[in-house]
């Protein structure tokens, strides 16, 4: 079952869709390699609370993380196969996590002496390293790499007075990142996503624009070479730059596996423990991406689920097929998962996923391994980015500051921005929200103030609340039962009848009809108008300018005839549209896939473009007013209709 996306975003970026593009992150945003400061600001008011303050705890409790704790560098760091020898690659790696340890611990706390301390191990290791050495080196350099820019990047950008920033700068680039970057296509595939993890943090550290797009395409060739799908054929991928290029090289890769199914991993029939690795660095990877503005989730997210959800159930006792290994899998999956199932299920709602949420949940706080750290604490629950709200800039007290606002602990909350990344305490709105029921932001009165809306857990009800300025808001008012806190139904479709009030429109989770209510002002809507039934509950309308002429349309795929309908708004405030007209058949209703282009020819006009669920063909339509679109113009075809 499919649920909620964050619904500011009522379309997919076009590049998620088309040929791979470098990643467009003109402008590094700091911190933000793997937690950001808002993200962090979210854990710092929720310590008290579970799953946080455990996680709190037990890192407090860690010998990484004492303020007595020593490095201890050296200048070459040699590790064999397997850590053996092991000179210096031991204390690598924890001096790496004691860093990023100390520097979660200072801004949590606001305690300089943490920050003091990481700055102490990670001068220590830039004054003599140059490099590593043996067989497990480029492993070890991902390991170490990941947590120290986690680490540099978090107290360069928090905390003033570290005078050595350059210089640990400097052999992040000279030292880490030259081997990072090569990759390593012939090897396990946990080590190049690892490496590939280690990349990008340190990319994002050192503003290297031309780094950070290497490490994406790394990550975009590795993830189906990593993670099977059925619509792959009926042989995974092989790794960009790899010498595995028969069937029989790819089946040996994949440790003799014949069968193939969706979730299947290249290291499943290796061990679980490596697996899980592969899975939490493709995760990291692309959570540091979307800190910067690049959507990785939207490849990744049907490979991940499916990897997540495969993998638990058998951890958790499953019955390992015939087919599968042998019969026989090496367990011990770990604690790898929290940071993509935070992404996947309470940012982009999916609740399709019953075995992974139990090995989460069952193994909170997430420990320490590696290149993996403290991440219950980190990314449980976490609404930053993705889901802390429909509008990307709410301002529901009119002070021309952003605001923010989540539902993710089950209470409906706003943080009002008072502007340097700082949030006034946090205002309750209500309470009994699911943690994925996603609020939308709008003006849905006019005054020029953000309103919220949402839907109620138990009563399925939808409610709206007023913006009345420094963060309150009227006593919400409910527009009638029987929507679905669970799907991404709930949209603001901006003044769809062009009477400067934001409107809303939701497919009924039991009548499966598309309705608008038309924004009146003083928080009131009109009655809900049917445009017609027959829509899964999870069928993501869009909404734009499809003819030119400044009132919004509405555009949906219908549930069972997988038919392309299109309506034209009439204005007039009453939220009128003209008759559907039909697009063919063949278009997925249970995918994002349906997209509001913008006007990619510069006449005036939005287009519409999709991927076909059953050619995979990547297909535009010009818009030409009146509701009317030119011939389908293919793009290119062989794209999955939820890639």
């Amino acid at each position: 079952m499919r649920l909620a996306r964050p619904l500011a975003v009522t379309m997919l970026v076009a590049a998620a869709l088309a040929v791979p593009q470098p990643a467009q992150a003109a402008v590094f945003k700091h911190p933000g390699v793997l937690v950001s400061r808002a993200q962090l600001d979210f854990v710092r008011a929720n310590l008290g609370n579970e799953p946080w303050k455990s996680a709190w705890e037990a890192l407090q409790r860690n010998s990484l993380a004492q303020l007595s704790y020593t490095a201890k560098p050296r200048a070459v760091v040699e590790c064999g196969p397997v850590s053996n020898p092991d000179y210096g690659c031991s204390d690598e790696r924890k001096d790496a996590m004691a860093a990023y340890a100390h520097a979660l611990q200072w801004y949590l706390t606001k305690d300089s002496r943490y920050a003091v301390k990481a700055i102490q191990i990670m001068d220590a290791w830039s004054a003599v390293i140059t490099k590593h050495t043996g067989d497990n080196a480029p492993l070890q350099t991902g390991w170490a790499g990941a947590n120290f820019s986690r680490a540099a990047e978090l107290i360069k950008h928090t905390y003033t007075g570290w005078t050595q920033a350059g210089r640990f700068a400097g052999k992040l680039r000279t030292v880490y990142l030259p081997t990072l970057i090569a990759g390593r296509p012939n090897n396990n595939g946990n080590w190049e996503l690892i490496m590939t993890d280690a990349a990008i943090g340190i990319a994002v550290h050192l503003d290297d624009r031309a780094s950070f797009d290497r490490a994406i395409t790394t990550w975009r060739g590795r993830l189906p070479a990593y993670i099977y799908l059925k619509t792959d054929g009926s042989l995974p991928k092989a790794p960009p730059g790899s010498t595995y290029n028969t069937k029989e090289e790819i089946i040996k890769y994949w440790k003799g596996q014949t069968t193939f199914v969706d979730g299947l991993t290249q290291e499943t029939c290796r061990d679980f423990w490596h697996t899980g690795w592969g899975i939490a660095a493709i995760s990291h990877v692309a959570e540091t991406a979307r800190l910067q503005g690049v959507d990785l989730y939207a490849t990744a997210k049907h490979r991940l689920r499916r990897a997540m959800d495969f993998h638990a159930k058998l951890e958790l006792g499953g019955t390992v097929p015939s087919w599968l290994c042998g019969g026989k899998v090496s367990k011990g999956l770990g604690d790898h998962f929290e940071v993509g199932y935070n992404a996947l299920h309470h940012r982009l709602g999916y609740d399709d996923m019953p075995y992974a949420k139990q090995w989460v949940e069952q193994n909170r706080p997430a420990g320490v391994s590696h290149f993996l750290g403290w991440e219950t604490l980190t990314h449980a629950k976490n609404p930053h980015y993705a889901g802390m709200g429909a509008s990307a800039t709410p301002d529901f007290n009119d002070d021309g500051v952003g605001d923010l606002f989540s539902a993710a602990t089950g209470t409906l909350t706003v943080w009002n921005g008072k502007g340097g990344n700082q949030f006034g305490p946090a205002t309750a709105i209500d309470s009994g929200w699911t943690a994925f029921s996603r609020p939308i932001a709008g003006d849905f009165n006019g005054d020029g103030i953000s309103d919220l809306a949402a839907v109620k857990k138990d009563s399925h009800t939808l409610h709206v609340w007023n913006g009345q300025g420094t963060n309150d808001f009227t006593s919400a008012i409910e527009l009638g039962p029987g929507w679905n806190p669970y799907e991404d139904t709930l949209m603001s479709l901006g003044d769809v009848n062009k009477d400067g009030k934001t409107d809303i429109g939701a497919v009924h989770s039991e009548t499966g009809t598309l309705t608008v209510w038309n924004g009146k002002g003083g928080n009131q809507f009109g009655p809900g108008d049917a445009i017609g039934p027959g829509w899964a509950a999870f069928s993501r309308p869009i909404a734009g300018d499809f003819n030119g002429d400044g009132i919004g349309d509405l555009a949906a795929v219908k549930k069972d005839s997988h038919a392309l309908h299109i309506w034209n708004g009439q204005g007039g405030g009453a939220n009128n549209f003209a008759r559907a007209i039909e697009l063919g058949p063949g278009w997925n209703p249970y995918e994002d896939t349906l997209m509001s282009l913008g006007d990619v020819n510069k006449d005036g006009k939005t287009d519409i473009g999709a991927v076909h669920s059953e050619t995979g063909t990547l297909t535009v339509w010009n818009g030409k007013g009146g509701n009317q679109f030119g011939p389908a113009a293919a793009i290119s075809s062989g794209w999955t209709p939820y890639f």
